[in-house]
Order: C-alpha cells, then sequence, then structure tokens
C-alpha cells in the first residue's frame, strides 16, 4: 500500500484496480497516472462562481466538543484576518525586476480569462498592496477606480458583483 504509492501518484486511486465501488469525487487533477476524464472542461479551484464544487453543508463533519464547539474555519467570515498581508509583505520585499515579471507573467496568464475574473484578481492585488494592484490593473487594461470600489466590498459581496463574466 502506502510504501509503493509514490510509484503511483496522487491518482493511485483512479487506477482501476485500486478505485472505489461507488463514485468518488475530489479535487485532485492532472497529474500521473491519470486514467479518467480529468474532470473535463470543469474549472479546477474552489470557490467558484459558477456553482460547481459548492460546499454542501448538509455532508460536513460535525462540530467537536473540545471544551467549546470546533468548526471548519473559514478566513472569509473572520473579520479580522487579513488574507492579503502576506502577499503584500512579499511584493514589499521584492526587486522592481522580480515585481516587473510578476505583473508581466500575471498579466499574459490571466489574458484568457473573463473580466470578472481579471477583476477579482486585481481586488486581491489592490488589497495585498496598493501599487501591485495598480500595476496590474495596468498591464491587464481593467479600470482602476473599479477595483478601488469593488475592494471596499467583503469577499462574499465581490463574489456577488462580479457574476457576469463581461463585467459590462
Amino acid at each position: 500500500g502506502d510504501a509503493q504509492r509514490y510509484r503511483l501518484g496522487v491518482n493511485y486511486n483512479h487506477i482501476p484496480v485500486n478505485r472505489a465501488k461507488v463514485e468518488v469525487n475530489e479535487y485532485h487533477r492532472d497529474g500521473f497516472m491519470r486514467t479518467d476524464g480529468n474532470y473535463g472542461g470543469a474549472p479546477a479551484y474552489t470557490p467558484n462562481s459558477q456553482g460547481i464544487w459548492a460546499a454542501q453543508p448538509d455532508v460536513m463533519e460535525p462540530p467537536l466538543d473540545l471544551e467549546g464547539a470546533m468548526y471548519r474555519y473559514d478566513p472569509t467570515e473572520d473579520p479580522t484576518d487579513d488574507c492579503f498581508k502576506a502577499g503584500g509583505n512579499l511584493w514589499r520585499v521584492m526587486t522592481e525586476d522580480k515585481k516587473e515579471i510578476l505583473i508581466q507573467n500575471t498579466a499574459n496568464d490571466i489574458a484568457p480569462c473573463t473580466e470578472n475574473i481579471k477583476y477579482r484578481h486585481a481586488v486581491h492585488c489592490y488589497l495585498a498592496d496598493h501599487e501591485y494592484g495598480r500595476r496590474f490593473v495596468e498591464a491587464a487594461g481593467l479600470d482602476m477606480k473599479r477595483v478601488i470600489k469593488l475592494s471596499e466590498l467583503t469577499n462574499k459581496e465581490l463574489n456577488q458583483s462580479t457574476l457576469d463574466p463581461k463585467m459590462k
């Protein structure tokens, strides 16, 4: 079993002899020994605004009573959690040439994405560091005023405000 899994890779359970008798849905995609349809064109990230890979609260593990109830932690529900601090700190220690490489690579890689995804990413860059966001917005050809306005929303409001792929 486990001693040989390194040879088979993360998809060991998709090899017919190792496959479960019931359907199993997981987040692993691509990789060595993939033997199925690899989820086709479904988005490869979670959470997402298309409703694929949506959380299923009815099948979550029940809270454990360990000196009080313990639940799954969701940073988007914690107003004290700054999810963007680490990204901003990294940006501020990067050399100018590394910053330029990051901006150009990101702008090039995100170019085929829909406008709503570009705006969400721009907001995240802006929340990490205003200069980082501004430079990404310029490279991606987005509207800075719109990014600033969107950055004032909660994560849930941002996702709701950017559901339209065309972002009219």
